[in-house]
C-alpha cells in the first residue's frame, strides 16, 4: 500500500504548489547567490543612507539628495527581504503551499522592488524639470509630497492585490509569485518595470537635448544600463517562464544570472547615483576615509556649480548661488555645518553673487 504521507505531498505538489523545472538543490544554490549579492546591495545602500544622516545639512540644501536617500532606503530593504531568502526551506516548498516566511519574502520583494523603480523615475522626472529650461527649477521641491504619494501607496496596492489573490509562491531564486501565476506576475510586476524603463529612458533623451555637458548624457546613460543590468534576465526569465512552462524553465544558468544580477539593484544605485553627484561623492570620500570634512560651499568662476536640484532660493534651504562644491574643506559636525552659510551673503565679489543659479545638469559636470 502507497504511504499515505507520500500521498498528501504529491496531491499537495500537484494542487498548490506547481513544481518549477528546477531542482531543489538548485533553488537553493540560486538562493544562496541571491543572498551574496544582496550583501553588497546592502553595503551600498547603508554607505548613501549613513552618510547623508551624517550630513544632514546638504540633504535640506539639495533636494536630489533627498531622493537618493528615498532610493537607497527602498534598495537596502529589499536587499535585506533578498537575504531572508536563504533561510527558506526550498523543499517543504516542493510539497506544500507556501507557508509564512516565504510569504513574508515575497511581500518584502513586491514592495520595495515597486518603490525602488517608482524613486528612480521620480529622479529622472525632477532632472527633467530641472533642466528643461521651459521648467523652472523653484517649483522642484514642491513635487516631494506627489513622489510620496505614488512611490508608496501604489506598490502597497499592487503588492496587496496579489497576496490577497493568493498569488504568492515559489518564484525560483526567491518568493514572489507561484510558477502557476506567470501571467499576473508580468502584469502586476514587469509591466509597471518597463514602463518605468520606458518613461526613465524617454525623460532622459530629453533631457540630453537640453544638456550642454556632454557628462551629462554620460551619467543618465549609466542610469539606464544600471536599470537594464538589474531587470533584464528577470524579464527574460520570467517571458521564459510564461512561454514554455514552468515545468521546463527556466534554465539554470538563465536562473543564476537573474540570481546574480537583480540583487544588485542597491549596489548599481548607490554607484551610479551617488557617483556622478559630486555631492555625494564627497560624503563618500568623507565617511570611507574617516574624515572630519568634506568639500566645502566656495565661490569660484572656474568651477561648475553644485546645486543639483536645491531648493528655491530661501532661508531654510538654499546656499547662495555663488556657492558651490569646491576644493576648500571645512569641518563638519554630523548633521550640522560649521561653515555657516546664510542666504544672499558671499565671501567673494558681489559680481559672483549676482549670477544665475546654474541648472541641474551642471552637477554632473562636475
Amino acid at each position: 500500500t502507497a504511504d499515505p504521507l507520500l500521498m498528501t505531498s504529491r496531491m499537495a505538489t500537484s494542487s498548490s504548489a506547481p513544481q518549477w523545472g528546477l531542482s531543489p538543490e538548485e533553488e537553493q544554490t540560486l538562493r544562496h547567490i541571491v543572498a551574496g549579492s544582496a550583501s553588497f546591495s546592502l553595503l551600498g545602500s547603508a554607505i548613501v543612507i549613513g552618510s547623508i544622516l551624517k550630513f544632514r545639512e546638504l540633504s535640506k540644501r539639495f533636494f536630489a539628495i533627498r531622493l537618493i536617500f528615498w532610493l537607497a532606503l527602498t534598495d537596502g530593504s529589499a536587499a535585506l527581504f533578498n537575504v531572508l531568502g536563504g533561510f527558506v526551506d526550498v523543499r517543504r516548498l516542493s510539497v506544500s503551499a507556501p507557508y509564512f516566511l516565504c510569504e513574508l519574502q515575497a511581500v518584502g520583494l513586491l514592495y520595495f522592488n515597486l518603490s525602488s523603480i517608482f524613486w528612480s523615475s521620480c529622479f529622472a522626472f525632477t532632472l527633467f524639470r530641472d533642466v528643461v529650461p521651459a521648467f523652472p527649477r523653484r517649483v522642484l521641491r514642491t513635487y516631494e509630497v506627489y513622489f510620496h504619494a505614488v512611490c508608496w501607496p501604489l506598490p502597497a496596492l499592487l503588492t496587496g492585490a496579489t497576496t490577497a489573490l493568493g498569488y504568492l509562491g515559489d518564484a525560483g531564486p526567491w518568493c514572489a509569485l507561484g510558477p502557476a501565476y506567470g501571467s499576473q506576475y508580468l502584469l502586476c510586476f514587469y509591466l509597471p518595470l518597463v514602463l518605468a524603463f520606458v518613461f526613465n529612458a524617454t525623460t532622459y533623451i530629453r533631457v540630453w537635448g537640453h544638456a550642454s555637458e556632454r557628462r551629462v548624457t554620460r551619467y543618465t546613460s549609466l542610469y539606464l544600463i544600471a536599470f537594464a543590468a538589474v531587470w533584464l534576465p528577470s524579464l527574460v526569465v520570467r517571458l521564459q517562464v510564461l512561454v514554455s512552462g514552468a515545468a521546463s524553465a527556466p534554465t539554470f544558468w538563465l536562473a543564476a544570472i537573474e540570481a546574480l544580477c537583480m540583487p544588485l539593484q542597491g549596489a548599481l544605485n548607490a554607484l551610479v547615483y551617488g557617483w556622478s553627484l559630486p555631492t555625494i561623492r564627497d560624503m563618500y570620500r568623507t565617511m570611507l576615509l574617516g574624515a572630519n570634512s568634506i568639500d566645502a560651499f566656495v565661490c569660484g568662476p572656474s568651477t561648475f556649480s553644485h546645486s543639483l536640484a536645491s531648493s528655491p532660493p530661501s532661508s531654510e534651504y538654499s546656499p547662495p548661488d555663488c556657492y558651490i562644491l569646491g576644493t576648500t574643506s571645512v569641518s563638519l559636525s554630523p548633521g550640522v555645518s560649521s561653515m555657516s552659510i546664510s542666504p544672499g551673503t558671499c565671501s567673494s565679489s558681489p559680481e559672483d553673487c549676482s549670477r544665475p543659479t546654474p541648472s541641474f545638469g551642471r552637477e554632473y559636470a562636475a
